[in-house]
């Protein structure tokens, strides 16, 4: 396993972890499919691919985000009580696994806290982006988007397919209608728990 000074060489927080950070700080490597627990703190993802899921307080699901290095992890439950569940590894990942308090220590850095700001305004617009292309596109063109946009080595995976359509707002059975016009139409394939891109030119074309 890779040492703290290791991981943040030539990351963004290798100017901000002193050694009094850096022994505070855990690392949490995780193979793929494995759940990762959010800490009540911030993840930040030095390597690898991780999905989560927004939801509602009261657990209704509404959007799930691939996250690839670097990001962080949360930082949106901890400035704007947003509901962060399901994490897992979509492939062999490292986070680092910073604890509240700490995380508040950094923030007395002020360039720390502008950089935390930006990335924060960066992954709302983000969210914000998907939601309204969800409100607007066709339930088909609009799952061709999040296929293309959310895809890993050709595939976009997803816990099941209640799960997606509660985050899509949809019913199951619209989803699947979806799903079936583009496998149809061979620009997917479907696997367990996952879409496979057949032709990337014509899913583009849809958005």
């Amino acid at each position: 396993m890779a040492s703290i000074d290791e991981l943040i060489s030539g990351s963004p927080l290798e100017d901000y972890f002193n050694e009094e950070i850096k022994d505070r700080v855990r690392i949490g490597s995780y193979v793929e499919g494995s759940r990762i627990r959010l800490p009540d703190g911030v993840l930040f993802l030095m390597d690898g691919t991780v999905s989560f899921t927004y939801s509602d307080r009261e657990g209704i699901p509404y959007q799930v985000v691939i996250a690839r290095s670097f990001n962080s992890i949360g930082e949106l439950h901890y400035y704007h009580d947003r509901v962060i569940s399901d994490i897992f590894a979509l492939e062999d990942s490292t986070l680092l696994e910073v604890p509240l308090n700490v995380f508040r220590k950094l923030e007395e850095n002020r360039d720390f806290l502008i950089f935390m700001l930006r990335k924060v305004n960066e992954n709302l617009l983000s969210l914000a982006d998907k939601m309204a292309r969800r409100n607007t596109y066709k339930l088909e063109n609009y799952l061709a988007y999040i296929i293309l946009t959310d895809q890993l080595k050709g595939r976009y995976y997803y816990k099941s397919m209640t799960a997606l359509a509660a985050v899509f707002n949809v019913s199951r059975r619209n989803l699947y209608y979806a799903a079936d016009s583009l496998i149809d139409q061979k620009l997917i394939g479907k696997g367990k728990g996952y879409f496979e891109i057949l032709n990337e030119p014509a899913l583009r074309e849809m958005i």
